[in-house]
């Protein structure tokens, strides 16, 4: 006797044919069929119990099925006791005394059955040290372009991001933090307190790329992607907006209807902070950007939707503020560097400078100030207009 072993998956139902047999000299019956075992017997489905069966498979969202390539040893507990003390869960006072089956079982990112514990894809994004792995695409992926000319020129800076889902979007917020999002403060006349505003509000960007991780579609192996160039942040998911969204209500923060393609993601996004799951993500990034004084977002989608671009525009004042790339930093000595940043500070509040606007600045003769210029105009970071005392230079 042959036994046939399949594993079951998520992507059904299924069929198969309804004669497996092959007997010599005689044809057989190739056509297909869906079947159900209500008890010990296999039958074949009839429209009801077939329709029953779709609705079944259609209810359960990507995030919260099995994932047949994950096992236990994929976990990392770490992982999931820091999740659970930051969203305090109940199920802290039981970390002493669970077994980590025990744990995912009770966070529900996990099935026990009789013989095995059935990892669930919620399970894999959450707590495994590369989800990327058992979940293609299941990555954020960062360039930041230094120069103006972005994807015709080499000079740009990648990474990827991965880990725990909820650790990506923090490690990425925390680069753009750290090396993007630049504060300007303007003393106003007759009046105590000064004007603060960012080139990039941080609240607004928080929220497009939690948008992005939460609604990407984990079917698909592309990577949530963050391009950074001079002047704006484009924060990518595949694919775009469902069908049903009306393009006008999204961009105006008004979506009413909430179907959500990751709901466990959103479900335990909102147990540590990083999504209220209400249908707010547009509202807040429009309502973070006006406070800040920034342009509106725009939001980018081919016809067939396979795809979001959200474009985050830089605040009116921070344009000229190109911070200094590797390449730059290489070819420059410590005086230079140091004359670089008093250039950028001229250049906040003027349109050009010349070697005597620079000499004042900076306290430096006008011979050193103007071999620095010609410097950084060899290095086309900026641009002269003129000859002699009259060349005046201006920000490229």
């Amino acid at each position: 006797m042959i036994y046939l072993w399949c594993s079951a998956g998520d992507s059904g139902p299924y069929q198969a044919p309804i004669d497996v047999y092959i007997e010599k000299g005689k044809k057989t019956d190739k056509r297909m069929q869906y079947w159900i075992r209500p008890a010990s017997l296999t039958t074949s489905a009839k429209r009801d119990e077939i329709a029953e069966l779709f609705d079944k498979f259609n209810s359960i969202p990507f995030d919260d099925r099995i994932n047949r390539r994950a096992t236990i040893d994929h976990i990392r507990r770490g992982y999931l006791e820091d999740f659970l003390r930051e969203s305090n869960s109940s199920l802290v006072e039981d970390l002493n005394t669970s077994s980590l089956e025990e744990l995912l079982v009770a966070e529900e990112v996990a099935n026990e059955t009789d013989t095995d514990l059935n990892i669930r894809n919620i399970g894999v994004l959450m707590f495994t040290e590369r989800p990327d792995k058992l979940i293609l695409g299941a990555q954020i992926d960062l360039v930041k372009f230094n120069t103006k000319e972005a994807e015709a020129s080499d000079d740009f800076i990648e990474k990827t991001f991965t880990g725990p889902i909820w650790k990506q979007v923090r490690n990425a917020l925390d680069y753009i933090k750290t090396n993007v999002i630049e504060e300007k403060v303007v003393k106003i006349q007759n009046q105590a307190e000064a004007e603060r505003y960012y080139n990039y509000p941080y609240n607004a960007l928080e929220e497009a790329l939690v948008n992005a991780v939460f609604h990407k579609s984990y079917q698909e192996p592309e990577p949530v992607e963050i391009r950074i160039y001079v002047d704006s942040i484009q924060i990518i998911n595949y694919p775009g907006l469902a069908k049903w969204i009306n393009m006008e209500k999204f961009v105006a923060g008004k979506v009413k209807a909430r179907k959500y393609r990751n709901r466990r993601i959103g479900e335990l996004f909102k147990e540590i902070d990083l999504s209220e799951k209400q249908g707010t993500g547009i509202p807040k990034i429009l309502r973070e950007l006006k406070k800040n004084g920034s342009p509106d977002p725009e939001f980018e989608m081919d016809e067939d939707r396979t795809y979001l671009i959200t474009i985050i525009h830089i605040r009116d004042g921070f344009q000229s503020k190109i911070k200094m790339s590797d390449k730059m930093s290489d070819k420059m000595s410590d005086k230079e560097k140091m004359f670089y940043s008093l250039l950028l500070q001229v250049f906040d509040s003027a349109d050009f400078v010349t070697t005597k606007i620079m000499a004042e600045f900076t306290g430096m003769a006008e011979s050193t100030t103007r071999r620095y210029l010609t410097k950084f105009c060899n290095m086309k970071v900026i641009k002269s207009d003129g000859k002699n005392k009259g060349t005046k230079y201006y920000l490229l």
